[in-house]
């Protein structure tokens, strides 16, 4: 048998051992070419096991084959990531579990508008305290208008301005709650009024100010709003 026949059986036997060992790969034939001109050594095969194993904490329960299955294998960490996703989808409710147990349900009953009234005054001292006006108003309102899209609107007073449907026009009263869609609000008649933030424009008084906002701008879950980021531009209205 020949040297060149006997090297060529060699790096045949070296390539399907690579192949099976993702901790070593032989280099491309075009580089392996270049290699002595370049300048390249060849890396033992045992190289990178003998790092890992000097490398590995002592304290670690895993032998050198676990270590290497638990680096270089996705599937625990995509086994992992469907456990906390179940664990999480059961911690939450959808709309249908929402309606059984009645979490948004409001009893026409039993609300009131001089229950709300503590919760309105309440709101007043929040919204003075986060927008922190002073007279007279400054000229830059950017800062005003960021916050008044983020802030939260139960317990404030609103006015329907404007809407595309005029019987709301007009309607005064108490956000008792807010959903992605709408403001619940609870006039001083007692009735509880639902009114889409579509198309809807709205207005609240502070220490003399009106305020102005566009439901268009808030057809968010109150919670989600603090994280949205919103263009520069004019939203609301002071």
């Amino acid at each position: 048998m020949s040297e060149s026949t006997t090297n060529n059986s060699a790096k045949k036997k070296e390539k399907r051992n690579s192949d099976k060992n993702p901790l070593y790969k032989s280099l491309p034939p075009s580089i392996e070419k270049l290699s002595e001109r370049i300048g390249l050594r060849k890396v033992p095969e045992n190289y990178i096991k003998q790092f890992l194993k000097e490398n590995i904490p002592r304290t670690a329960s895993y032998d050198l084959n676990e270590y290497k299955e638990y680096i270089f294998s996705n599937e625990k960490f995509k086994k992992r990531k469907k456990q906390l996703a179940s664990k999480q989808r059961k911690t939450l409710l959808n709309a249908s579990e929402q309606r059984k147990l009645s979490v948004f349900k409001l009893d026409p009953e039993t609300t009131k508008f001089k229950t709300f009234i503590p919760v309105h005054e309440l709101w007043k001292q929040y919204m003075q305290k986060m927008l922190q006006l002073r007279e007279p108003l400054p000229e830059d309102l950017s800062g005003v208008y960021q916050k008044l899209l983020k802030a939260d609107y139960h317990g404030c007073m609103l006015v329907v301005a404007s809407s595309v449907c005029h019987t709301y026009i007009g309607i005064r009263g108490i956000v008792v709650l807010e959903t992605k869609n709408v403001f619940r609000l609870i006039t001083e008649e007692d009735k509880l009024k639902t009114i889409p933030k579509k198309g809807s424009v709205f207005c609240f008084e502070l220490n003399g100010n009106i305020f102005k906002i566009y439901g268009d701008n808030f057809c968010f879950v109150p919670y989600e709003r603090i994280r949205v980021k919103y263009k520069t531009r004019q939203l609301v209205d002071p």
